[in-house]
């Protein structure tokens, strides 16, 4: 497929997230995250894995993401029923309670050593920016909003929308297509648009069941934070009939949704498609039909078992968001360069 029709395909596809965000916020992103997610998670690991993770210095850094990702999984794992006779132990319990706490600055230290990877050449120069990640993080642990933006909006909407945005706007330096910049644009309005359309709560008939997977799985936990950093409420409350929470989930579901529509439009583009063999593509297929299926059967068990996949892939992807980034400010301010 050309770089055009690709183009045009994801104005598309932006729309469409658009609209079903709008008819279906709730329901949405729970089908787009248990069925569009997996698949998503498999290919780019798969991906980032056959381009060399974008780092030189690739083996401490899969280390590194492997660690991370154990590390804020694990307690999250022996929180279900299947470990109850255990929970009471106390180094398990424990684990739970407390350790996570301190596992936001997992996220900061990760982005301080893709940074180091990426931007220096010379080991000394990246383990100082590695160190300097490391005490910046101790001494940021005392801020709540840097658990804020670290802990929730870092995995969650910082790597589905701003990420993803940065991600089109550095494929666009090459390309220089104007339908491209186009999409940059209206990606950038979205947010907008939800925030100022009207809109009536009649639209919205929300299933018992969909409202017991997003309360058992502490979905909310992220619109309560946006709401709060938006001075919307004081970040106790959520309502899935209150209509600034309404929005705030239309976005939510339209950046996930579009995230993975994006990455499974681009694959003629970065080809993330062309070192998958018959053997690995069955693999990841049969992956990708078990993991909906455990959704399917149980939201919660499904979510905490893809848990570390699902970690991983944001770990990983921190090189190119470094790339992109280090890219994208090249082109503003050295545009005879790019």
């Amino acid at each position: 497929m050309k770089a055009r029709n690709v183009d045009l395909l994801n104005t598309g596809l932006i729309v469409i997230s658009f609209l079903l965000a709008y008819w279906l916020p709730f329901e949405l992103f729970l089908l787009a995250y248990a069925i569009l997610g997996p698949l998503h998670y498999f290919t780019e690991i798969n991906w980032i894995r056959d381009k060399e993770y974008f780092v030189a210095n690739n083996k401490l850094w899969i280390s590194l993401t492997i660690i991370f990702s154990l590390l804020l999984s694990i307690p999250v794992l022996l929180r279900l029923s299947v470990f109850g006779a255990y929970q009471d132990h106390k180094i398990i319990r424990e684990i739970i309670l407390y350790v996570p706490k301190y596992l936001n600055s997992c996220f900061f230290i990760a982005i301080a050593c893709a940074i180091a990877f990426i931007g220096f050449k010379q080991k000394i120069y990246q383990y100082i920016t590695i160190a300097l990640g490391v005490i910046l993080a101790v001494l940021l642990h005392y801020f709540s909003i840097y658990h804020i933006i670290f802990g929730i909006f870092v995995p969650t909407l910082i790597h589905v929308y701003l990420f993803t945005l940065l991600f089109m706007w550095y494929g666009n330096l090459k390309s220089k297509s104007k339908i491209g910049y186009f999409n940059v644009i209206l990606m950038v309005l979205v947010p907008f648009i939800i925030a100022y359309m009207s809109f009536s709560l009649f639209t919205i008939s929300i299933g018992e069941t969909t409202e017991n997977i997003y309360r058992q799985n502490s979905f909310h936990l992220l619109n309560v934070n946006i709401s709060k950093l938006l001075g919307l409420s004081d970040g106790t409350t959520f309502s899935f009939y209150r209509i600034f929470d309404v929005k705030i989930q239309m976005f939510i579901s339209f950046a996930y949704t579009y995230h993975y529509l994006n990455w499974f439009s681009k694959t003629t583009v970065i080809g993330w498609h062309k070192k998958l063999t018959q053997k690995r593509s069955i693999f990841i297929v049969s992956l990708w039909i078990a993991s909906v299926a455990l959704y399917f059967y149980n939201y919660k068990i499904g979510l905490t078992l893809l848990l570390f996949l699902s970690l991983l892939h944001v770990f990983m992807e921190f090189p190119l968001n470094v790339i992109s980034i280090k890219a994208i400010g090249n082109s503003i301010f050295n545009p005879k360069k790019t």
